[in-house]
């Protein structure tokens, strides 16, 4: 079971965590599997995606753009 947690950030905060994480996420997904020794991780880049889905949902709607709705 995971814990929900609530965090306050500025406009500005959640821009820059979300081009750091989506960063990270891309390097996960198509960088690091080149990598000898690699091991993939399909739990950790599937938290990661969500993670980075959240940010940029909450981010969109902040700044006024539409947001999907995820059925």
């Amino acid at each position: 079971m995971q814990h929900q947690v609530s965090v306050k950030l500025s406009v500005g905060e959640l821009q820059a965590l979300l081009e750091l994480v989506d960063n990270q996420l891309f390097r996960m997904k198509y960088i690091d599997p080149r990598i000898p020794g690699h091991k993939d991780n399909p739990e950790m880049l599937e938290l990661a995606t969500s993670a980075v889905s959240t940010l940029r949902g909450t981010f969109n709607k902040v700044k006024g753009f539409k947001v999907r709705s995820v059925a």
